[in-house]
């Protein structure tokens, strides 16, 4: 079967996919209700992989050689670049208003300190950090988009497995080299970086390893993952969208042992993940809007209760009121995004209304 048409893990698109999608982005939302500033060693062990995750995910689905490469970079800049621009003024416009609240209600917030100019500026630069993007989790979208553009050029011109191995190396070498040391416009370090797990997930298309393990080798396979997983703090806290990743050689062993230990979970009790398929399938719409409900309700929050930031994130009893209410509000706000503006997906249909409901 030529290389270009043949379906990963089987025929057909394989429900572990979006399994993997929908825990990755519960995961995500979740670890961006409490701080990152303080973490707890539950959030050193799920940001050690989370992101990675799902950049291996998209190579899974990665097809070479689908389409002239013009035809490729338009379809992703309206699946993706698209989207990106639609909700990072989406996320401005909140942080604006929430900015002239607190000015109005003589409150200060520490998140407004960066003023009106910077965040709006820092659409366009692409990177997070320093007030630069509001909406926090674009930063992913930017530079899934680079690094799928790298993974199907090295994927479709480059014959040779071991050449193409050879290219990732370099790429994800440059932007682990330069990771912490500075910060590329439109997220090019962690687009290069991810380059190796983006490749790493193309490469299990074709060596489906995992079904020839059976129950007993799954379950050790899984425990020597885990067990290589629980000591992820040595590395430190990783904040993979800015860059900090400690140790790149530390870095890629948590990253990988995560999320295959995520994959053979998810492949090991395939028919009971449904749920986590339905939610994956939207998970590029929650990665879009959920940060933007989780600074609305703290910021509702911080002026009800007449407290801080800082102190809602730091409290285990407030966190869960922000994941409730965020839960909450992410079910009509996806519908709103998936139904009636699918062109801020990049789509040109919404889905009808019988897909919704079975999804």
């Amino acid at each position: 079967m030529d290389k270009s048409t043949q379906l990963p893990l089987g025929s057909g698109r394989a429900q572990w996919i979006d399994s993997a999608k929908g825990l990755g982005i519960l995961l995500i939302v979740i670890g961006h209700v409490y701080s990152t500033i303080t973490p707890s060693i539950l959030y050193v062990y799920i940001y050690a992989f989370h992101v990675p995750l799902f950049f291996f995910i998209s190579g899974v689905t990665l097809r070479p050689g689908a389409g002239p490469f013009a035809s490729v970079v338009a379809k992703k800049v309206r699946t993706l670049i698209v989207p990106y621009l639609w909700y990072s003024m989406l996320g401005y416009m909140f942080y604006a208003a929430g900015y002239f609240l607190a000015q109005h209600r003589g409150i200060h917030i520490q998140q407004f300190d960066y003023g009106l100019w910077p965040p709006l500026a820092g659409i366009f630069y692409g990177t997070i950090g320093d007030g630069r993007l509001i909406n926090g989790p674009l930063w992913f979208v930017m530079a899934l988009f680079w690094t799928f553009l790298l993974g199907y050029s090295i994927n479709t011109y480059i014959r040779q497995k071991i050449w193409q191995w050879v290219a990732v190396a370099v790429f994800s070498g440059i932007g682990l080299w330069l990771a912490g040391r500075v910060a590329l416009p439109f997220s090019g370090i962690p687009a290069l970086s991810a380059l190796v797990f983006f490749q790493a997930g193309y490469s299990i298309r074709f060596d489906d390893w995992s079904r020839s393990l059976g129950s007993r080798g799954h379950w050790l396979l899984l425990s020597v993952l885990l067990l290589i997983s629980a000591f992820s703090p040595v590395n430190g806290f990783i904040q993979f969208g800015e860059g900090l990743v400690g140790n790149p050689w530390w870095f890629m062993l948590f990253a990988f042992s995560g999320l295959l230990s995520v994959m053979v979970i998810l492949r090991r009790f395939d028919g009971h993940t449904g749920w986590l398929a339905a939610i994956g399938r939207y998970s590029l719409s929650i990665m879009l809007i959920h940060m933007l409900l989780i600074k609305a309700v703290k910021v509702v929050l911080a002026m009800v209760l007449q407290t801080s930031m800082d102190a809602i994130d730091n409290d285990i009893g407030l966190g869960l009121v922000v994941l409730g209410l965020t839960v909450v509000m992410l079910i009509p706000a996806v519908h709103v995004m998936e139904r009636y503006l699918p062109f801020t997906l990049g789509k040109s249909s919404a889905l009808p209304r019988s897909q919704l409901a079975r999804s």
